[in-house]
């Protein structure tokens, strides 16, 4: 594995999506799971606890590329309630690191 400099990436819109299931049946959040990893505009993808049940970290080229990610993986999941997407506007820390 390599990491890029996220801004000399070809790549130029990051965008944070925090998403709410309507069920949290295992097979279903399996399904959303492998979703996501098969996804190529996901970079990162965290189950967590709190009010939404994941985080996801989209990199896309542009607003319409955004778009035709919501409308391929978000809309069309029955199982997804709701979703928020923020969209970043500056880098301001990017750390690789693992705490061991």
């Amino acid at each position: 594995m390599s990491l890029l400099d996220p801004k000399a990436s070809c790549k130029s819109i990051t965008v944070v999506v925090t998403v709410e299931l309507d069920r949290e049946r295992l097979d279903l959040v399996d399904h959303f799971k492998r979703s996501m990893r098969a996804a190529k505009e996901i970079t990162q993808c965290y189950m967590v606890t709190g009010e939404v049940d994941f985080v996801l970290v989209v990199t896309v080229e542009d607003v319409e590329a955004f778009y035709v990610f919501v409308k391929r993986k978000l809309y069309n999941d029955p199982n997804v309630r709701k979703f928020k997407s923020m969209i970043n506007l500056d880098l301001v820390k990017f750390d690789p690191r693992t705490a061991v």
